[in-house]
């Protein structure tokens, strides 16, 4: 840390991009938002009307909900990333490996939510699909982390 707060200038390049993942994680958040508002507006009557699942409907609610807390936890653990290369530079990375299990356990539900709301409105061909492609997703995580760490 420099004497004045400011992030020193060899950790620069590390702030700048928690920052970045930061405003990443944010607008995440809000797409998390949009869906949820989306799922709520168009299926919450039906789903009261005995028209769709109720359960299935309350499931996929749920994982929009943890979704976007996850995505929120990520988006407030890069800020403390940020902080730390200001304050502490020694914690920015536990804060970085704690960001990047909540981005990528987020991500993970984000990937699903398209499925989880197709198949909740019975259009389960679309809805296999979507969760095909959310399995090559997660197959694409796997073999990403396998070769990055």
């Amino acid at each position: 840390m420099t004497t004045d707060g400011r992030v020193h200038p060899s950790n620069l390049a590390l702030y700048d991009d928690a920052n970045e993942n930061r405003a990443l994680t944010a607008g995440l958040g809000a797409t998390c938002i949009a869906v949820i508002t989306f799922a709520l507006i168009f299926l919450y009557d039906r789903a009261n009307a005995g028209q769709i699942n109720d359960t299935l409907f309350q499931g996929t609610i749920l994982v929009i909900v943890v979704s976007l807390s996850l995505v929120s936890l990520a988006s407030l653990n890069y800020w403390f990333v940020m902080e730390a290369y200001r304050n502490v530079p020694s914690r920015a990375p536990a804060y970085e490996r704690r960001a990047d299990g909540f981005f990528s356990s987020s991500l993970v539900l984000l990937l699903l939510e398209p499925g989880l709301i197709l198949v909740t409105v019975n259009l389960y061909v679309l809805g296999a699909i979507a969760f095909g492609l959310w399995a090559l997703g997660m197959v694409v995580l796997v073999l990403g982390f396998r070769e990055l760490r």
